[in-house]
């Protein structure tokens, strides 16, 4: 238990938040002292449900001198103002991915927490799944021996329903379309995964349906990897399947679905993590669970960021890493208008 209390605030207290909104009631950390929605009706409903004993509609009342963590799970836009302001007055972070639309707003995030000395980290809900740690684990321990290659796919039929006048139909506001939004998951994931870089892409990106919406509804690319590994990511707007498939010299690795989904493989040697074991012909498998995110369980990622905070350790996914992602993504949307590879240092050095 930390020594003091710590006062927490929501900032966005509906869509994807009401996924993981009720851990703050009952976190051991600290206590969830503001809702803030611009819904008045939403964050007036979201503190009576929750015990929490203020709520609003403007984002500053977290600047307040009793919070001491916001949670930001606004719009990509809306990300870099609130977070800079929030890290200025000694709040530390938590933002929804992506970290912003751009490098160069993400970068400003990163300026402001290292100016600020308080810690500032994306939430990523692949990093929910306990089993997600173990594929960490077997490919840190070279269970699947060399890694060659990712395939991976993040798709729904979301952008076909979207709004034009909402910020998800704008590619301003978003960053690009359905890659960033979606495909950033999967990025991180795998460079998480395999605790490497991306260097460059290859990336196509095309607005085949969703005349709704601005950006991408369907983009893919190639990917080379630090390690030399290459990956393969794809997202659409406008058609189901989502997978995640890893592979290497003595063994692979299938995530069907998102976080909780079946995860089954197959390694040379044997292991036992928190959640796969391999039978006596290395093979393993999890059946799909009920949703993981927001559970409050020992992988909660909301709690492991109060944790990081309350002992003074680097949250799981810092803001740098949060840039590095968006700096993927954008470079892929580059690619896809020059016809070029593009290098991720190329896009982080225009930014910083």
């Amino acid at each position: 238990m930390p020594e003091k209390l710590l006062g927490i605030a929501l900032i966005g207290c509906g869509g994807m938040a009401s996924h993981y909104r009720a851990v703050y009631a009952h976190c051991p950390q600290g206590t969830f002292r503001l809702v803030v929605d611009v819904n008045a009706e939403i964050a007036q409903s979201v503190a009576s449900e929750l015990g929490v004993t203020r709520w609003s509609t403007d984002w500053r009342e977290a600047l307040a001198d009793d919070i001491d963590v916001a949670d930001i799970s606004t719009p990509n836009h809306l990300h870099e103002e609130q977070a800079v302001a929030l890290l200025n007055a000694g709040k530390h972070v938590i933002i929804q991915k992506p970290l912003a639309p751009s490098v160069a707003a993400c970068h400003n995030i990163v300026k402001a927490s290292q100016m600020s000395g308080k810690s500032a980290g994306v939430y990523l809900s692949d990093l929910e799944d306990p089993a997600v740690w173990d594929l960490q684990a077997m490919v840190r321990q070279g269970r699947f021996g060399r890694i060659t290659g990712i395939r991976a796919r993040y798709a729904h039929r979301g952008g076909l329903m979207a709004s034009p006048s909402a910020w998800r139909g704008s590619a301003e506001k978003t960053g690009g379309g359905s890659f960033i939004q979606l495909a950033i998951h999967h990025i991180n994931l795998a460079s998480w995964l395999l605790g490497e870089e991306i260097l460059s892409v290859m990336g196509y990106a095309k607005n085949l349906m969703c005349t709704n919406i601005g950006g991408d509804d369907t983009a893919a690319c190639v990917a080379e990897f630090s390690g030399g590994a290459i990956g393969v990511f794809e997202s659409a707007w406008n058609a189901e399947g989502t997978c995640f498939q890893l592979y290497g010299s003595e063994g692979s690795a299938t995530i069907h679905g998102t976080e909780g989904g079946r995860i089954e493989g197959k390694v040379g040697k044997p292991f036992v993590g928190h959640t796969l074991q391999t039978d006596s012909a290395g093979r393993f498998c999890r059946e799909a669970v009920k949703t993981v995110r927001g559970s409050g369980g020992g992988f909660d990622q909301h709690l492991a960021f109060l944790d990081a905070v309350c002992q003074g350790r680097p949250p799981v996914v810092p803001v740098e890493t949060g840039r590095a992602d968006v700096a993927v993504c954008n470079a892929v949307i580059r690619s896809a208008e020059t016809g070029r590879r593009v290098t991720i240092s190329e896009i982080l050095e225009e930014a910083l």
